[in-house]
C-alpha cells in the first residue's frame, strides 16, 4: 500500500510543516509507503535545524519525492498515474491539487481553514507568487506559445495575462472540488465553522494537530522550579512565522504599552523568515526604532529548536498578536511550556485558553500581562497539563483509526 503525500513547501519550517512531518511518521509506523508531492525539494538540514534530527529524518523514509514545477491540470494528472492508494493532502488550506480520480474514499484533505478560496478569489499577491510559484507557469506558458516574431513587451504582457486569467479560472474549480470531494480534516471547531461557511459542508473532522507537548514541558517546567528555583524573567514571548499575515506589528505595539507602564522587562519575538519577507521584516526593524523598543524588543529569526526551547524556559508569558487564528500550534507549545498565554478573543485558540487570559484590544493584553508575570507555579503547571490531549501521540493514534476507516 502506498500514499502520496501533497505539500508545497516544507522548508518554511513552520507549524504546518511540521504537523506533516509528523504526519508521514503516523503512516510509516502503519506499514504504508510514502510517496511526497511538492513544488521544492524538502531542505534536511533546515528540517533538521527547525524540529532535530529524529522528525527530520522521516523525509529518509520517503520512496520517491516528486517535485512538481507547478500545480496545474497536466502536472497533478501525470503525477496521479503514480498509482497511490490514497491522496494525503495536509496543506489543504493552500495547495488545490485535484484530479477526477479523487473522491472521500480515496483521498483525504487537511484544511486548517479555507484560506486559498479566498487568495483566489482575491487574486492575492503573496499566494499566487510565494505559495504557487506563478511565475513558473507564466514562464513556462510564454516560452510554449510566444514565437520570434513576437517581441514587443506589450504582446508578452498579453499572453502572460491570458494565462494567468485561464489559470485562476483552474485554481478555482480544482480547489473547489477537492474540497467536495475528498475526506475533510480540520483543527479546530473554528474552522470547521469557516469550512461550512465555505461549502455548506458539516462533515469536516474535528483533529487537533500534533504538539511535542512533553519535550517542551519537560525541558521548560523543570522539578527545580516547583522549588522555588525560578529561573524565568519577565520577558514576553512571541512565536510567529515572519509573514504581513501574522500581523507581527501588533506584537510590537503591544511591547510599546508594556514598556510605557513599565511592565515586563522584555519581548523576544522568534520565527521563520522567508526572504520573500525581507521587505516586511526590514519595517518591522524600523517600527521598533521608531517606537524607541530597542532595548526592549529583539528578534530571533530562524533558530534552533534546542534554541527555541531556551526561549521557552526563559520567558513568563507567551502574547498572540494575530486574530482569527485557526488553531495555534506555537499557543499550544508555549502553554505546555508552562507559560501564560494572552490570545486575541477570535480563533480556535481561545477552544483552549482559559478565557481569563482572551483579550480583544491591546490595552486589555496589557492589563492581563500586568498579573500574568506574577502567577505562580501551580498555575504554570495547570496551564501546561490542560493541553496533553494535543500530544503526538494522541493525534498520531486517532489519525491512524481514520486511514484504516477510509481504506
Amino acid at each position: 500500500m502506498k500514499a502520496n503525500f501533497i505539500y508545497s513547501d516544507l522548508n518554511p519550517c513552520g507549524g504546518g510543516e511540521r504537523f506533516t512531518l509528523v504526519t508521514m511518521q503516523a503512516i510509516l509506523e502503519m506499514g504504508i509507503d510514502i510517496e511526497f508531492t511538492t513544488l521544492e525539494e524538502p531542505n534536511v538540514t533546515k528540517l533538521e535545524n527547525a524540529y532535530g534530527k529524529d522528525l527530520a529524518s522521516i523525509i529518509q523514509g520517503i520512496k520517491k519525492v516528486n517535485v512538481l514545477s507547478m500545480f496545474d491540470e497536466q502536472s497533478i494528472t501525470n503525477n496521479m498515474k503514480n498509482g497511490c492508494d490514497v491522496i494525503i493532502n495536509t496543506h489543504g488550506d493552500i495547495d488545490p491539487y485535484y484530479d477526477d480520480s479523487l473522491s472521500k474514499s480515496n483521498s483525504i484533505t487537511y484544511c486548517h481553514f479555507p484560506s486559498a478560496k479566498y487568495f483566489i478569489q482575491s487574486e492575492d499577491k503573496s499566494y499566487l507568487e510565494k505559495h504557487l510559484k506563478i511565475e513558473r507557469m507564466l514562464s513556462l506558458s510564454s516560452s510554449a506559445t510566444t514565437t520570434d516574431s513576437i517581441e514587443k513587451n506589450d504582446a508578452h504582457q498579453n499572453i502572460d495575462d491570458f494565462n494567468k486569467k485561464r489559470y485562476l479560472n483552474w485554481l478555482k474549480c480544482a480547489y473547489d472540488n477537492l474540497m467536495r470531494n475528498s475526506a475533510i480534516l480540520t483543527n479546530s471547531e473554528y474552522s470547521k465553522k469557516a469550512i461550512f461557511d465555505a461549502y455548506g459542508m458539516d462533515d469536516a473532522i474535528v483533529l487537533s494537530p500534533p504538539v511535542d507537548v512533553d519535550t517542551f514541558r519537560n525541558f521548560a517546567l523543570s522539578p527545580s522550579s516547583f522549588d522555588g528555583d525560578d529561573e524565568r524573567e519577565d520577558v514576553v514571548l512571541v512565536v510567529s512565522r515572519i509573514d504581513p499575515s501574522k500581523n507581527i506589528e501588533n506584537a510590537i505595539n503591544f511591547a510599546k504599552l508594556l514598556k510605557e507602564n513599565k511592565i515586563g522587562k522584555g519581548m523576544i519575538i522568534t520565527g521563520s523568515l522567508d526572504h520573500y519577507f525581507d521587505g516586511y521584516y526590514n519595517k518591522l526593524k524600523e517600527m521598533i526604532i521608531d517606537l524607541k523598543l530597542l532595548d526592549y524588543v529583539t528578534f530571533e529569526i530562524n533558530v534552533s529548536l534546542d534554541k527555541l526551547l531556551l526561549f521557552m524556559k526563559k520567558s513568563k508569558v507567551y502574547f498572540h498578536p494575530s486574530a482569527g487564528e485557526h488553531f495555534g500550534m506555537s499557543v499550544v507549545e508555549a502553554m505546555s511550556a508552562g507559560l501564560i498565554p494572552i490570545v486575541p478573543d477570535i480563533g480556535g485558540q481561545t477552544e483552549f485558553v482559559p478565557p481569563k487570559y482572551h483579550y480583544n484590544v491591546l490595552q486589555k493584553a496589557t492589563t492581563i500581562a500586568s498579573s500574568a508575570f506574577s502567577v505562580p507555579y501551580s498555575e504554570r503547571v495547570h496551564i501546561s497539563n490542560s493541553v496533553n490531549r494535543f500530544s503526538t501521540l494522541n493525534y498520531k493514534r486517532r489519525f491512524q483509526q481514520i486511514i484504516c476507516e477510509l481504506l
